[in-house]
Parts: C-alpha cells; structure tokens; sequence
C-alpha cells in the first residue's frame, strides 16, 4: 500500500504545479487582448500587431500549447 500512496503523492504536486501556471497565462492573455482591444466586440487599436503586448500574446499561445 505504501508504493500505491507513493505514487499517488508524486502525481498530485506536478498537476498542481500545471494548473496555477495555465490560469496565470490565461489571466495574463485576456488582460492584454482587452488592452488590445481584441475582445468583447471592440475595435482594435491601430497597429497592434507591432506592439510588445501582441507579441506577449504570441508568446503565450506558445506556452499554452506546451501546457495543453
């Protein structure tokens, strides 16, 4: 039984380690595309594209790919 919660106590703390770096990227992703104004129906802001917001934004799709 002891091997059994061994590997049961290995698993958990890699899940939870995933889990808080996902919804932080997230969070992060959402927050910069209203800044952009690529959210909610708006009208983007002019040249958003060079922006080192949109390239952040880049960057964690990237990540969140990895992640997921």
């Amino acid at each position: 039984m002891s091997e059994k919660q061994t590997e049961v106590t290995d698993i958990k703390p890699e899940a939870k380690e995933e889990f808080p770096e996902l919804e932080k990227l997230v969070r992060e992703k959402i927050r910069l595309a209203q800044k952009l104004g690529l959210m909610d129906g708006r009208t983007p802001v002019e040249g958003y594209e060079g922006t080192k917001e949109y390239k952040r934004i880049e960057e964690i799709d990237a990540r969140l790919w990895e992640l997921v």
